[in-house]
């Protein structure tokens, strides 16, 4: 199915469990650019532009996302996740008729701006939802806070948008950088080694990430051995100069984040190079993630991440969200098909509260505010402060379970809200 058709927050951000089960019980239970890309004048005296807004007719969506290059599999994933969420309501939200309208972003800033353009004024979306790239995502903020348009983010991490850069009409459903690795940086110190070296790709989400995580990490006295090492992005090329230069440093631990293709590439040369099982593996959860461990193969083994979300998360909305996905496209779920699903059901929800009233921009950002549900990750909530989701954030362990590579929850560390500012990476 072609997805571009149209239709349908180790001690102030302290661990925390569910109430009346202890931590160990539940866990056995259950890019910033350089330079981002101008908006564009404003259309109007007024700030406003044609399209979407309305009580009656389809409610339209649009999605921004990458179909090509080497993220491709993470549009598709958080496309399907949505049409699956949005396919068990009926395909109705506030009495209004869902229609999807999916364009592909390709990785690029000018070409997200050019695609959003499309969707707001010609398409006359009432919302866009998506975004894979970070920066992306920061190219898109000045169009859609200075148009009063809703984006809401399924996706991309770019701590800015939280922060400096945060605007009342973009909401996060996803994740930010710092949110899965700067609890992992004390983790890590404290359970696998105090010396790091540390690689990523040399873009905004690559650099919020090892921020976030050697933020805690040196706090507690951890160690770098290098200077960080980044990766050209979006194509890392051979990657034999990277892992040589890893090999050669023999540091006690690697810390890493990669997510696609990318992460296929890192991590299969990590075992080709006879690290794996030698020099343990840390990494923000998507360079494990289960989209991309098949093709890992067993370079992947006992490699160790933080992330909000793990496929054998043991919750029962988890269990029937995997066991829907598997049935609809005969894959395992990934975390950003989770994502998309929580982006479907945070936009069914607050439209439902409106009574599909897309027309006064400030109800229904109040009425996105103050969704909260039980989701695949937990119990999903807003921070009103940034409109970034709260997500707890699980260690995972690759391990062969039935004969297959999955991330097994090794331990909760709580709940983690980004800071709203850059005080701890």
């Amino acid at each position: 199915m072609d997805p571009r058709t149209t239709t349908s927050k180790r001690e102030e951000g302290r661990r925390t469990t569910p109430r009346g089960v202890s931590r160990r019980t539940f866990i056995k239970s259950a890019g910033i650019l350089a330079g981002t890309v101008a908006a564009g004048p404003l259309l109007s005296a007024c700030g406003a532009i044609g399209g979407g807004g309305g009580t009656s007719g389809p409610l339209k969506i649009g999605l921004l996302l990458p179909y090509s290059d080497i993220y491709a599999v993470l549009g598709e994933s958080i496309t399907d996740a949505m049409k699956m969420y949005f396919e068990g309501i009926g395909n109705e939200v506030g009495g209004r008729t869902i229609e999807i309208i999916a364009e592909d972003t390709q990785l690029k800033p000018d070409i997200g701006l050019e695609k959003a353009r499309k969707l707001v004024e010609q398409d006359e979306v009432d919302l866009v939802a998506g975004v894979v790239s970070s920066g992306v995502a920061v190219g898109l903020r000045d169009y859609f806070h200075e148009n009063k348009k809703l984006l809401i983010i399924a996706n991309a991490g770019a701590n800015v948008l939280t922060r400096a850069k945060k605007s009342p009409y973009i909401f996060r459903t996803s994740f930010s950088n710092w949110q899965p690795n700067w609890p992992l940086g004390g983790w890590a110190y404290e359970n696998v080694a105090k010396k790091v070296f540390v690689s990523a790709p040399d873009y905004g989400a690559g650099h919020d990430m090892v921020s976030g995580f050697l933020n805690s990490f040196q706090a507690m006295g951890g160690e770098i051995v290098a200077e960080p090492q980044f990766t050209p992005f979006p194509q890392m090329g051979d990657p034999a100069p990277f892992i040589t230069e890893i090999q050669q440093a023999k540091p006690d631990m690697v810390y890493c984040f990669y997510s696609g293709g990318a992460a296929v590439t890192f991590v299969k040369a990590y075992g080709e190079f006879g690290l794996t099982g030698d020099i343990p593996l840390v990494c923000a959860g998507f360079t494990v993630e289960e989209d991309v461990l098949p093709s890992e193969g067993d370079a992947a083994l006992g490699a160790k991440s933080g992330l909000h979300w793990a496929l054998q998360l043991d919750n029962p909305t988890n269990n029937a969200f995997t066991a829907a996905y598997k049935d609809k496209t005969g894959k395992d779920a990934n975390v950003f098909a989770m994502q998309g699903y929580d982006t479907a059901r945070v936009i069914a929800e607050s439209l439902n509260a409106v009574e599909g009233n897309t027309s006064d921009v400030d109800q229904l950002i109040g009425a996105i505010e103050a969704v909260e549900f039980p989701s695949p990750r937990g119990t999903f909530k807003f921070d009103p402060a940034t409109h970034n989701v709260i997500n707890n954030v699980y260690v995972r362990d690759v391990q062969n379970v039935d004969g297959e590579l999955h991330n097994v929850v090794i331990d909760d560390l709580g709940e983690f809200a980004d800071p709203g500012d850059d005080s701890k990476g």
